[in-house]
């Protein structure tokens, strides 16, 4: 599957884990690679059958004409095609109540489906898709100080602060004779305890729970080494150790300083590509802002003319059309937006001429696969910025969400 899918794929996720049914009307179903389709048809005339017993009317309607689409669709394979399908359909709640919409999506995975799975629910059951596309290389940071460690797995572009555990070790003591010696031999413990408990949450969150491609390591003096020169950790797993490195802070503090001084040993990883992508945008900004498109309007200008070469998105973000009539002044206008959140665009649209709130939506139209493929179409790339990057912010209060990187002529 091309980076050019997968980019579609991981879209088509954030959009479908974004829907909700009014009930238990969502279906998600996933077929196994070569499984026959009439034996999947069996089971799902089964579930219709049983559907019928539930008591709600409205419910029991969306639930059975989903799985009624479901299976006219299905009459278009013999079996399920190479790496499998996937099916997520059902009637998903508009703003309102009564203004619920039947979607469906068949999708083929980008990696082959080895269990059947149906699943009928308030939301689509998107993790086995979102496994699958995960970026490959996963690595684990852990921020040790005297007082406190922190633990974070960084995959892609998703930074996970799991914990912060805290030592109880107190400052230096400063009385001497016997009391100072059986002081200090008490805080040896504490601290060789507290090494323990880093030692432990290591191997669950790197070695149990799941398997890191490498682990950075770093806090502030010289806690770390001492952590790190006794036997707290596996061998197997100070093999994944691919960094140590001096930072201020411990704690998730330290998480952040340490995502930022670990740009070198983690360059696969697109959680840092897109801070670098963000920060040549910046560059440009100061030193070439002609090379640019900022904002919905000029991107779409540039991309008409074929010229993105970089488009810089926010993840979640959607491009919409719209064109409305206001019942105050009887102004129509139509308007392209990018927003993370086009239920609260919408509630909040005021008239551009006198600025009244009573406004009739006559169309709206999601653009934003049209734009993604314009950019593939021109030779060009798109970057997504993650909500976990400080820059996200940035990008949509002040860049609209969008920005272009301009071709060089």
């Amino acid at each position: 599957m091309s980076n050019k899918d997968i980019i579609r794929l991981r879209r088509l996720v954030r959009i479908l884990k974004s829907k909700e049914g009014r009930g238990t009307e969502l279906i998600s179903l996933y077929i196994p690679a070569g499984r026959q389709i009439s034996e999947v048809a069996n089971l799902l005339r089964e579930e219709y059958s049983q559907a019928g017993n539930i008591k709600d009317r409205t419910t029991r309607h969306h639930v059975q004409e989903a799985l009624t689409s479901i299976m006219q669709r299905l009459k278009l394979f013999n079996k399920a095609p190479e790496k499998g399908l996937i099916i997520f359909a059902g009637y998903v709640a508009g703003e309102v109540a009564g203004d619920e919409k039947m979607e469906i999506y068949l999708l083929e995975p980008p990696k082959p489906i080895s269990t059947y799975l149906y699943r009928c629910d308030s939301r689509f059951h998107v993790e086995i898709l979102e496994e699958m596309l995960k970026i490959g290389n996963s690595y684990g940071l852990v921020s040790v100080a005297r007082e406190e460690a922190s633990f974070a797995i960084l995959e892609g572009s998703h930074l996970d602060i799991i914990e912060t555990i805290t030592s109880g070790v107190p400052g230096k003591h400063r009385a001497g004779g016997q009391s100072a010696r059986r002081f200090e031999r008490i805080i040896e413990i504490m601290v060789h305890e507290f090494f323990k408990r880093i030692g432990e949450r290591m191997v669950k969150y790197y070695m149990a729970e799941r398997i890191v491609d490498g682990i950075v390591v770093g806090g502030p003096g010289p806690t770390k080494y001492e952590f790190l020169d006794k036997d707290y950790i596996p061998q197997d797993l100070k093999k994944k150790i691919i960094g140590v490195l001096d930072i201020g802070y411990g704690g998730e503090e330290g998480i952040y300083e340490l995502l930022e001084r670990s740009k070198e040993l983690l360059q696969k990883v697109e959680f840092v590509k897109q801070k670098e992508e963000f920060n040549n945008f910046l560059n440009l900004l100061k030193e070439n802002p002609k090379a640019l498109a900022i904002g919905i309007k000029e991107v779409l200008s540039s991309l008409e003319k074929g010229n993105i070469e970089k488009l810089l998105m926010l993840e979640d973000i959607v491009v919409v059309s719209i064109n409305y009539t206001c019942s105050n002044c009887g102004n129509t206008e139509s308007l392209e937006v990018a927003t993370e959140d086009i239920f609260s665009f919408k509630r909040n649209l005021k008239c551009s001429k006198c600025n009244s709130t009573n406004i009739k939506i006559n169309s709206e139209t999601d653009e934003t696969d049209s734009i993604i493929e314009k950019v593939f179409e021109n030779g060009g790339e798109i970057i997504y910025i993650s909500k976990s990057l400080n820059e996200s912010y940035s990008l949509a209060k002040t860049f609209g969400g969008v920005v272009g990187i301009l071709r060089m002529t």
